[in-house]
């Protein structure tokens, strides 16, 4: 247990992420689809067929209306069914050993889920830090996790550059991406790209990446909507006061 702790400590403190293996059980990853689902179905549009894949049904409301898949996307972090897979899981003892936080310091913010469409660019991340986004807070971290299937460099996920959480908060260039998706786009070093890692994650997975580490969308080039979680995290420890508002998603424009 001493040595694992060690080597979550070494990865994370050295490239800035860590991959926990099968921290999450399939059963609670199902609950999770079945609660994106069931507001998907009950979404205020043309009615659809309640024995078609999940796959099927995003694909059917984001013809419809994307922000039904959005809206969809959000409510999860008001659900039972994330409580039951982040509170049932070893995440926080995890957490603990990659950063040094004490878990009693650990503040969360909503879960969502990220649904990246099959060849659809238009939400794709640039390269960023998800820190910029929340600059009010010194000791941040994201966790990202496939919650329908596996990810891969065809089928969509996120790659990272090793090291780059070690320089801190970079300039960044903001902009609307299609006019309404904000971007905070980081400013690489030079040959920085060339150390890009893409992660291949196996369901049950999840990255812990610090809120420093540079990273960004990889393209799901597959036939099939590829969902993931992500759940950012605030050690509360160096702040000097709680402030509830902080906590609400500010990805959005």
């Amino acid at each position: 247990m001493i040595l694992q702790e060690e080597c979550l400590r070494t990865s994370y403190s050295t490239d800035g992420y860590v991959c926990v293996k099968q921290i999450f059980s399939k059963e609670s990853l199902g609950v999770l689809c079945e609660s994106l689902r069931s507001v998907l179905e009950k979404a205020e549009a043309a009615p659809v067929d309640h024995s078609c894949t999940l796959d099927d049904l995003i694909l059917t409301r984001e013809k419809q209306d994307h922000g039904l898949v959005y809206k969809a996307a959000q409510s999860v972090g008001s659900s039972a069914a994330t409580y039951q897979l982040i509170g049932g899981s070893g995440i926080f003892d995890a957490i603990s050993s990659a950063t040094g936080f004490e878990k009693s310091n650990l503040h969360l913010m909503p879960m969502y889920l990220v649904i990246q469409l099959p060849s659809d660019e238009r939400f794709d991340y640039t390269w960023h830090q998800d820190g910029t986004y929340y600059p009010w807070c010194q000791d941040f971290l994201t966790l990202w996790f496939p919650v329908n299937r596996s990810t891969t460099h065809t089928t969509g996920t996120i790659s990272l550059i090793p090291g780059s959480h070690r320089d801190g908060p970079r300039e960044t260039d903001t902009f609307l991406k299609h006019g309404f998706f904000k971007q905070m786009q980081s400013k690489l070093q030079a040959g920085e790209q060339d150390r890009e890692e893409v992660l291949d994650v196996e369901l049950g997975d999840c990255c812990i990446m610090s809120g420093n580490t540079v990273h960004r969308s990889v393209a799901n080039r597959c036939a099939s909507p590829r969902v993931a979680g992500v759940l950012r995290i605030a050690n509360l420890n160096t702040q000097q006061a709680y402030e509830r508002e902080r906590f609400y998603c500010v990805h959005k424009s």
